[in-house]
């Protein structure tokens, strides 16, 4: 995991660098400054990423220890900035200060020799003392003796970079994996950073969880082979243990292996887990893990600040900048050996040392199993391959007489065309010569203009239906809904058609006592129930066609009723089909009934026919609506 965060970090920088127009000298450097020394394993990664990645960018690095807590007055600190006057007397290019102890002391720097120089100071905890004095004597009072870490860099240009830690969070982990948990034990020593770590712990065990006991560990009250012995006293079930820090000064006749081997002998004599609120390299399994943000992640931001300072970009000052993203990191060994079930373990955790899924540990089988299995697969294959083939070919050879009957329809489609557009076209053209010619007898003349008005509606209908099929094949037919009065549309349906039966041909319109007004598409309806009406005085020699419409279950029904020549029973199933068309001798194309059928099946409604041979049809079709208004609300049209 470490290894991959060098390399997205590495990436970063390659991304974010730009040709230089000049080559950097000797002198061109950036200075890391730590509190106390670069030894913890945390701190030291920081150095070590600085120092692998600015060196790319023509930089030096180079790191100082001040060693801050094993000094004792004020004069050591005076000493210290003498040395690094000395030692530095051309300013860095930037600084990065480990702990706000680090930027506290070299402070007086940034006043003279180091003015204008960008700090970003790491690891910051947002307090520091009021000045050097204080923190020397560990003077650390929240409340008399700390101010925010912004209030001291205020007017230098220097950010600071915060890792919180997560005590509280970590605190609930605990108590999901330990049910029985009532003490909390702290492990810390008395160092600058580790009192006010101290601090936060016992203020969240106070505020937040008022039922758990802390216990504090603390050097020097302690000896390392004191803090040893006292882990082995604690349960494993009801204590929990958590590791900060253990910077020990060897006491005289004091085993020097315990006190340089201490996180790893922790684990050892320790009956609960080990936990930790910041990265201590849990990878190793020395301690059980905890929710804080990973060495990784702050480094990460750590060299993208960098890099900005060093392009002498300005970033705010005025608050803290976060480090990372936090996640809950766990060993999962280490809590095993400690009696922790797997069961309890968090799902959304980030786990080292995890034993194999079942499919790694079995990835030998399973491959042979698989193996196996395509052999099996692969003879089953073969023969579906042939039922496959076979029905393919039958699919093939059906698709092939689809497309020869679509090719007989269009040869059949275009030929009828050809002939019904011909037909009125012909009559047109040769009776309109005659009266143009002038030799069209007198008392013919009126009959041969209704001979080409009849041709010409008839034409008008064969391209209406063309252009209608054309929008059904594209899907574009259109529809534009308004409301409409339905009586008023028969009857004017009715003065259309009244001139167009045969003689000796009633035709009877019979509305409802009470007009309805409904939502719907109006040219439409007048499209099929003239679809329907047309067909009826074409095949109607004798006796009536009757329209009308009814209120029926959920919407209306619409109905022509005709005493003509009926369908054969046959026919009837195929009579809303295209070019469906069963008498040869009178004109159309068979489409009408099948463009009534689309438009009914647009509106959600039903279409269908009843007939007899030789005593006529009833057409008709429902669709569903509501009433949505009195009729007589609305403007209606002339009525006869």
């Amino acid at each position: 995991m470490r290894i991959t965060g060098y390399l997205f970090t590495f990436l970063i920088l390659l991304i974010c660098r730009q040709a230089r127009s000049a080559q950097h000298t000797d002198e061109d450097y950036v200075l890391v400054v730590h509190s106390i020394n670069f030894n913890e394993t945390w701190t030291h990664q920081t150095y070590e990423t600085i120092q692998t990645l600015i060196t790319q960018e023509g930089l030096q690095v180079k790191g100082e220890e001040l060693q801050i807590p094993i000094i004792k007055d004020t004069t050591e600190i005076l000493n210290k900035l003498a040395y690094l006057r000395e030692e530095y007397p051309l300013p860095p290019r930037a600084v990065v200060c480990i702990g706000d102890p680090a930027w506290l002391v070299i402070r007086p720097l940034f006043d003279n020799e180091w003015k204008g120089v960008p700090s970003l100071v790491c690891y910051s905890r947002g307090m520091v003392p009021r000045n050097i004095k204080d923190m020397v004597e560990r003077k650390l009072d929240p409340q008399e003796a700390m101010v925010p870490t912004s209030t001291i860099i205020k007017g230098y240009n220097a950010i600071t970079l915060s890792q919180p830690l997560y005590i509280r969070e970590t605190i609930e982990m605990m108590q999901k994996m330990q049910p029985e948990l009532k003490k909390v034990v702290f492990v810390n020593d008395n160092r600058y950073i580790s009192i006010l770590t101290r601090q936060e712990v016992q203020s969240v065990l106070e505020e937040q969880f008022p039922d758990l006991q802390l216990d504090v560990l603390s050097w020097p009250q302690l000896s390392t082979e004191h803090l040893l012995d006292t882990l082995t006293t604690y349960s494993n079930q009801d204590a929990g243990i958590i590791y900060y820090s253990w910077y020990a000064a060897s006491q005289k006749g004091e085993n020097h292996y315990l006190i340089d081997n201490v996180q790893k002998m922790t684990n050892s004599f320790s009956n609960p887990p080990v936990y930790v609120i910041n990265d201590l390299d849990i990878e190793g399994g020395n301690f059980a893990g905890g929710h804080y943000i990973s060495v990784e992640d702050f480094n990460k931001t750590v060299i993208t600040y960098l890099l900005e300072m060093l392009k002498g970009k300005k970033i705010d000052n005025t608050h803290e900048h976060m480090a990372g993203t936090p996640r809950t990191y766990l060993n999962y060994q280490h809590l095993y050996r400690h009696g922790i079930s797997p069961s309890r373990y968090p799902q959304n955790a980030v786990y080292f040392e995890q034993p194999p899924t079942f499919l790694e540990k079995y990835k030998v089988q399973i491959i042979c199993g698989i193996v196996i299995l395509i052999l099996l697969m692969s003879v089953a294959f073969l023969r579906i391959r042939l039922l496959i083939q076979k029905r393919k070919t039958e699919e093939e050879q059906r698709e092939k007489e689809k497309i020869e009957e679509a090719n007989r329809l269009k040869t059949a489609f275009l030929a009828n065309m050809s002939h019904e557009i011909r037909t009125p076209l012909n009559a047109i053209v040769g009776f309109s010569n005659l009266i143009a010619q002038g030799e069209c007898p007198e008392e013919n003349r009126e009959e041969f203009c209704k001979t080409i008005e009849t041709n010409n509606e008839l034409l008008l209908q064969l391209i209406n239906d063309i252009l209608d099929l054309s929008k059904i094949e594209a899907g574009k037919l259109d529809f534009i809904y308004s409301d409409i009065n339905i009586s008023e549309m028969f009857n004017h349906l009715m003065q259309v058609f009244r001139d167009k039966t045969k003689p000796g041909v009633e035709l009877i319109c019979i509305l409802p006592e009470k007009p309805y007004v409904i939502h719907s598409e109006k040219n439409r309806l007048m499209q099929v129930m003239s679809n329907f009406l047309t067909n009826a005085c074409k095949f109607t020699f004798k006796g009536s066609i009757t329209m009308g419409y009814e209120e029926t279950e959920g919407g209306l029904r619409f109905y022509v009723t005709d005493t003509g020549k009926g369908i054969a029973e046959e026919n009837i199933p195929h009579v809303f089909e295209r070019f469906a068309k069963f008498d040869t001798f009178i004109q159309g194309t068979g489409l009408g009934l099948s463009i009534c059928k689309t438009i009914i099946d647009c509106l959600k409604g039903e279409i269908g026919v009843k007939s007899k041979e030789g005593k006529g049809s009833t057409f008709w079709f429902t669709i569903p609506c509501e009433p949505v208004s009195d009729a007589d609300s609305l403007t209606s049209e002339s009525r006869p």
